[in-house]
């Protein structure tokens, strides 16, 4: 993926270095350690809005996000787990939220994000590293698929009230390498380990729909679902079955380890 996204940059730089405003060396040196490190998950957000302002032919704007791109800070490698500001007031919050959980959605249509309490929040770090523990004792590979996958984990909180619709964890593609998880939801190491493993299927899939969709039928058209109520487009049912089965494989794994307690699996 990182290596798609430096090309295309190269391609939109040879086309439109003289008319974009951005510094030259600047460009080329995140280029260069996009091509050799792992960046933000960010990066693939401000790619994505800089091309959708090309089409529109807006300049100033395109100009302006790849600024900001090549501005990030460089990634320290593994999972960062940072916790959402808010999206109200914070730009980069206002991103994670539009993207990770997009209006235009049927399921995020009325979901709302909010920034995690802290003993919410630090609650939840404890259970995503005891879950990525309990992965590196009882199933490496899996563990290490999910570290390679995911660059940052958002931690965030929906609402409480008992009426609101509200969600698990969320990714999407123009944010590759991100997922978002409510804090509120997980209620044990092996909830969060079906988290991870479901979410980082997700971005498994994205990367292996780079080039072209997975399925060939419109989005438009829609399927009875195994695992929904509603009717659901194909790829919706493709993804939705892929990070299910999944998940099965992630806890039938430490089911077979041996390492889990009488507790634990009885859960």
């Amino acid at each position: 993926m990182r290596s798609r996204l430096a090309d295309s940059l190269r391609h939109i730089w040879e086309e439109g270095s003289e008319v974009l405003q951005v510094p030259s060396d600047q460009f080329h040196k995140f280029l260069n350690q996009l091509e050799v490190r792992p960046v933000s998950p960010l990066a693939f957000s401000f790619y994505s809005d800089t091309v959708v302002a090309i089409e529109e032919d807006n300049l100033d704007e395109a100009s302006r996000l790849l600024r900001e791109m090549i501005s990030l800070p460089a990634h320290s490698g593994g999972i960062l787990v940072n916790e959402l500001g808010d999206p109200q007031q914070d730009p980069i919050a206002q991103r994670y939220a539009r993207l990770l959980l997009d209006p235009d959605s049927d399921d995020s249509l009325k979901f709302e994000i909010f920034p995690p309490p802290p003993e919410v929040a630090a609650n939840c770090r404890r259970l995503i590293k005891e879950a990525l523990d309990l992965m590196d004792a009882g199933d490496p590979e899996l563990a290490a698929e999910i570290r390679a996958l995911l660059r940052e984990i958002v931690l965030a909180a929906g609402s409480l009230e008992s009426k609101a619709m509200t969600f698990d964890g969320a990714s999407a593609f123009m944010l590759w390498g991100a997922i978002i998880i409510n804090a509120n939801q997980p209620k044990g190491e092996l909830t969060m380990v079906q988290m991870l493993a479901h979410e980082s299927s997700h971005n498994l899939l994205f990367g292996f729909s780079a080039d072209e969709s997975l399925v060939e039928n419109s989005p438009d058209e829609l399927f009875q679902s195994p695992l929904r109520v509603d009717p659901r487009p194909m790829d919706g049912i493709y993804h939705a079955t892929f990070v299910v089965a999944r998940m099965h494989r992630a806890v039938k794994g430490l089911l077979n380890s041996g390492i889990l307690s009488a507790t634990q699996k009885e859960i």
